[in-house]
């Protein structure tokens, strides 16, 4: 009876360090899993630059505002957020977006001192829109850390950005300008004559919060072929965007991306206003 007695209590003693061992190594699985998760994750935000956008929202008219789009084109890469009103505190002066994008990708990789471009929009009911061009503001920066957030403000005191567009399409109505045409065109192009060896290039323009791009996988085959050494892309709109119709006097924006334009810059941006919609509005983003 003793003898059995001794194994019974050496079975559950078994039972029990077999138990507490199963514990801990899941455990510590589980913890390794998650440290590996994190690791992970730190290394994607690594790789990562940032831009902050700084929202300056004393200057949004909130009660007719449903969501703030914010559109960017940062390192040959597009960003976009839409915020909504609802969600932010209604006691916060300032609302703090953060657009990552790639630090490295196949056209470019980001250094001091490439360009970037950032608009925001403050959108309402876009079917009862009173004002003509729907409220924004557009601000230009210079990459000035690859491993700390860039920041550039929006809806600042001061800013013009929105009142000249207001009185390019004030002047336009004492015109005989057509605003019937549906669709908007935009043609960019990129001097190369001091980058001949560029060979491979990426184009985005922005309108009315509207990203589109393309990337020109043989610079040189299309050199070949200009006689001032000078790519071009034309680029077509719908008028009728989801955030309200494309007026003149609307900002656009335009940025050349590529590795091969260094020195000075991997991006280089410009900026205009369309002043016909029936033409081709163009603009040279080097």
């Amino acid at each position: 009876m003793a003898t059995d007695r001794g194994y019974i209590k050496f079975f559950y003693f078994f039972i029990s360090i077999s138990f507490v061992s199963s514990i801990f190594f899941i455990t510590f699985i589980e913890a390794s899993l998650a440290q590996k998760d994190d690791d992970d994750e730190d290394d994607k935000e690594k790789g990562k630059l940032i831009v902050k956008a700084r929202i300056h929202l004393e200057n949004i008219e909130i009660e007719k505002t449903k969501f703030i789009r914010i559109i960017g084109f940062i390192n040959g890469e597009e960003s976009k957020q839409d915020i909504p009103i609802s969600s932010i505190e209604k006691t916060s002066n300032n609302l703090n977006v953060e657009l990552k994008v790639n630090k490295e990708n196949d056209i470019v990789k980001a250094n001091i001192p490439d360009e970037y471009f950032v608009c925001a929009y403050q959108v309402g009911d876009v079917s009862k829109e009173s004002t003509p061009i729907t409220k924004f503001d557009c601000n230009e920066g210079d990459i000035l850390s690859t491993s700390k957030p860039n920041i550039i403000n929006l809806f600042q005191s001061g800013s013009q950005v929105y009142s000249k567009s207001q009185a390019v399409y004030q002047a336009s109505l004492n015109t005989n300008s057509s605003n019937n045409s549906d669709q908007v065109k935009i043609k960019i192009s990129a001097p190369l004559a001091d980058k001949k060896g560029t060979e491979k290039l990426k184009i985005g323009v922005m309108i009315k919060g509207q990203i589109q791009s393309e990337v020109i996988e043989n610079v040189q085959a299309e050199l070949d072929k200009s006689k001032d050494s000078t790519i071009q892309r034309t680029f077509t709109f719908d008028r009728d965007t989801d955030i309200g119709k494309i007026q003149i006097g609307d900002r656009y924006h335009a940025c050349v991306s590529s590795e091969d334009l260094r020195p000075p810059e991997g991006t280089e941006c410009e900026k205009r206003v369309v002043k016909n919609l029936e033409k081709v509005s163009g603009l040279y983003a080097r």
